[in-house]
C-alpha cells in the first residue's frame, strides 16, 4: 500500500461551512522550500497526482470535496484552478478555482480550495487530482517533496505539452480533502514517534496521532513494548476528530538497551468512546536517540576587536543551554592574550571572531548562519535537537583535593550504533577569568557605532554603552586551558565502536603553568568536557560537568558552610529547572560550586 497521510482542515466556501475534511495524499503535509520546474515566459502549467483504490477504500461512499494544492511560490501567479479527472486528459468530475483579485488568493503554501459539488467515492476507483496555474512570467511553483513513489506524480508544462511523469524525484504536494456522512467515528493512526534518552533509564516520546475519526480523543492509552518491557501510558491530550497532535509521554526506570538494540513500539491500545474501525495502523516504531551536547569551538582572542559580540554570543548559548552547551573560547587571535593555549588542535578557524559548531558548520558566534541578532542560539537548538546515536559522561575529581594541580576525568562512552574510526576530544574549561593587567582588557571596535546603534546586545560595546571603550575589562567564560595531547595527538584513538559496548577512559588534565592565567583561576569555576569525533571529523556527542571537591552525589544540607543556598538546578541533560526533579540535578551554590544531587 502506498504511503498515506491524513491531515485536517475546516473550509468553507461560498459562505457554507463544511464538517471537517480530512486531506489524502503522499506528501507528508510537506511543501518543498524551492522547486526544479521553472516554466519559461507566459502561459499554463499543470501537475496532479494518481490516488490509487487502495488509498481510498476506507474513504468508500463519501466524497472528494476539494483539493489541497501546494505551491512553492506565487509571484508570478495569477490563478489556479484545481480539479478532479479519471484520466489525465479527461474531463473535469469537479473543479475549483482562486484568482489573484478575489477573496481567496493564491499563496505560497497550502491553497486548499473545496468544489460546489463533491466527487462521490466509488469502490476500486481511481482519481487524479491536480490544479492548473496561469503564470504571467517565469516563475518555479510546482512542489515535489520526499521518496520516489512510481506513478504517482506528473507535471505538464503548457497547454500543448505532454504530460511528464516526474514520480522518480518524489511526490507532489497535492491532497484530496475528503468528507461526508459515512467518515469513520473512530479511526486513529500513529505516523511518528520520537523518542530522547534524557538520562540513563528515562526516555522522553512524542508521538504523533493523526485522528481522522469524529470522536475526539480526551481518553485513550499509548502501550509501549520492547523485549522484557511493557508499559501502558494513559494519555489525556486532546487531538480533537479531524486533527493531528502530538503527545509527549515521560518513560521512567526504562532497561537498558530499550530503543536502541531492543526495538520500541508504540500501540494506541485503548480510545474512550468506541473501538478503532480501521486498527491496521495503530502502532509506529520509536526512533530512540540520546540527548545531544553540542560542541561550540570559538576562534577569538583579546586583540580582536569584533570579538565582542562572540563574547555575547558565546554566553547567550552558555545560558540559555546550560551543560547541553560545550563552549571551548580558544584565544590563539594573538599570542599576548593571557588566555592563549599553548596548544590546541588546528580545526581551520581563520577568522575571528568564528566559530564551529560540532566540527559540522562554520558560522558567526552571534550572528549565526543569518544575518539577525542571536541566530546563533536557532542554529544551536536545532543541532541539539537532532539528538545522537551515543552517549558521553564526565565525571571529575581535583587531582589533589588539598591542593589541586588539575583534573582527573573519567569519560563513559555508550555507543547507540556501530562507530569506525572513532577518537574522543577532552579539554579542561574555566569560566569567571578576569585579570587586572592591561593584557587582559579586550579590544573593541564597536566605539565607532553609538549604543543606541546597536541594540540590545551590542549596545553596551558601543559609544555610550558601559564598555564603550577601545579596550574593557571582562569575565571570560568557556576558556579552553588544557587539552588531550599525547604522542602528537590532540585526541585519543577510541577505534571501532560496537554497538552496546561501553568504553571508559581516564585522563589528567593539569593546570596551565603561565602564571597570569593560573592566578585568574577560580576552582569552582572549572569544568571537564569530553566530545567523540566520527571518522570523518564531525562530533558525535559530547558531556561536560564543573568540578566540585569529590563530584559525589550528596545532600545540600550536608554542605559545610550552612549559608550556602542554591542559586540555579539543572537535569543531567543540562536544562536549567525550576524546580527538583526526580533522579540526578546539578546544583549550582552560591558561592559558585556545584555539587550532584539525587531526588527520589
Amino acid at each position: 500500500m502506498k504511503k498515506l497521510l491524513l491531515s485536517v482542515l475546516m473550509t468553507a466556501f461560498c459562505g457554507l461551512t463544511f464538517a471537517a475534511n480530512i486531506a489524502v495524499g503522499y506528501c507528508d503535509g510537506q511543501i518543498a522550500s524551492s522547486s526544479n520546474y521553472s516554466v519559461v515566459g507566459k502561459g499554463k502549467v499543470s501537475s496532479a497526482v494518481h490516488i490509487s483504490p487502495d488509498v481510498l477504500a476506507r474513504y468508500v461512499g463519501n466524497e472528494i470535496r476539494g483539493v489541497n494544492a501546494g505551491l512553492v511560490s506565487v509571484k508570478y501567479c495569477d490563478s489556479i484552478v484545481v480539479w478532479v479527472r479519471e484520466t489525465l486528459d479527461g474531463e473535469d468530475l469537479a473543479h475549483g478555482m482562486i484568482k489573484r483579485g478575489g477573496a481567496q488568493k493564491p499563496q505560497a503554501g497550502w491553497n486548499a480550495v473545496l468544489f460546489d459539488n463533491g466527487v462521490a467515492i466509488e469502490e476500486g476507483k481511481s482519481y487524479y487530482l491536480g490544479y492548473t496555474y496561469c503564470q504571467r512570467y517565469n516563475d518555479a511553483t510546482v512542489s515535489v517533496v520526499g521518496q520516489p513513489m512510481s506513478e504517482t506524480t506528473f507535471i505538464k508544462r503548457g497547454p500543448a505539452a505532454e504530460w511528464e511523469d516526474i514520480s522518480s524525484a518524489g511526490v507532489g504536494s497535492i491532497e484530496a480533502l475528503v468528507g461526508g456522512d459515512n467518515m469513520p467515528q473512530v479511526d486513529v493512526a500513529l505516523t511518528d514517534a520520537i523518542g530522547m534518552q534524557t538520562t540513563p533509564g528515562v526516555l522522553s516520546i512524542n508521538t504523533t496521532i493523526v485522528n481522522r475519526g469524529q470522536v475526539d480523543l480526551t481518553d485513550y492509552d499509548l502501550t509501549f513494548s520492547a523485549e522484557g518491557y511493557n508499559y501502558v501510558y494513559t494519555a489525556s491530550t486532546l487531538v480533537a476528530g479531524g486533527t493531528t497532535g502530538v503527545v509527549t509521554s515521560v518513560l521512567y526506570d526504562v532497561p537498558d538497551g530499550v530503543g536502541f538494540e531492543k526495538p520500541l513500539t508504540v500501540t494506541i491500545t485503548r480510545v474512550a468512546g468506541g473501538e478503532d474501525e480501521t486498527p491496521d495502523n495503530n502502532s509506529v516504531g520509536v526512533g530512540v536517540k540520546v540527548q545531544r551536547s553540542v560542541v561550540v569551538e570559538e576562534f577569538t582572542g583579546t586583540g580582536c576587536g569584533w570579538c565582542p559580540r562572540g563574547l555575547v554570543g558565546m554566553d547567550l548559548m552558555h545560558e540559555q543551554f546550560g551543560l547541553n552547551f560545550v563552549g571551548i573560547a580558544i584565544h590563539q587571535y594573538n599570542s599576548s592574550d593571557p588566555m592563549y593555549p599553548s596548544r590546541y588542535k588546528n580545526i581551520g578557524l581563520n577568522s575571528a571572531p568564528s566559530c564551529l559548531i560540532d566540527r559540522s558548520f562554520e558560522c558567526d558566534p552571534y550572528y549565526g548562519t543569518g544575518n539577525d541578532d542571536r541566530h546563533v542560539l536557532v542554529d544551536f537548538e536545532q543541532e541539539m535537537n537532532l539528538g545522537a546515536l551515543v552517549s558521553v559522561s564526565v565525571d571529575a575529581v581535583w587531582d589533589n583535593p588539598d591542593d589541586p594541580n588539575g583534573v582527573k576525568a573519567t569519560i563513559k562512552v555508550v555507543p547507540q550504533t556501530n562507530i569506525n574510526g572513532a577518537k574522543l576530544g577532552i579539554v579542561l574549561l574555566a569560566d569567571s577569568l578576569r585579570g587586572t593587567s592591561s593584557a587582559w582588557k579586550q579590544s573593541n571596535y564597536y566605539t565607532q557605532y553609538s549604543s543606541s546603534q546597536l541594540g540590545a546586545d551590542l549596545g553596551q560595546f558601543g559609544s555610550g554603552g558601559a564598555n564603550g571603550t577601545s579596550t574593557f575589562f571582562w569575565d571570560f567564560n568557556d576558556v579552553v586551558i588544557n587539552t588531550y595531547y599525547e604522542g602528537g595527538q590532540y585526541e585519543m584513538n577510541l577505534g571501532n565502536l560496537s554497538k552496546g559496548d561501553a568504553q571508559t577512559v581516564e585522563y589528567e588534565l593539569a593546570f596551565p603553568t603561565k602564571a597570569t592565567l593560573r592566578a585568574a583561576l577560580k576552582l569552582n569555576c572549572i569544568a571537564a568536557a569530553a566530545f567523540v569525533i566520527d571518522s570523518s571529523g564531525k562530533i558525535l556527542n559530547a558531556g561536560k560537568i564543573y568540578v566540585t571537591e569529590t563530584n559525589g552525589i550528596r545532600d545540600i544540607s550536608k554542605t559545610a558552610d550552612s549559608n550556602l543556598r542554591e542559586v540555579a538546578r539543572y537535569t543531567l541533560d543540562g536544562r536549567m529547572v525550576t524546580t527538583p526533579q526526580r533522579g540526578v540535578n546539578i546544583v549550582r551554590l552560591s558561592d559558585g560550586s556545584t555539587i550532584k544531587v539525587f531526588v527520589r
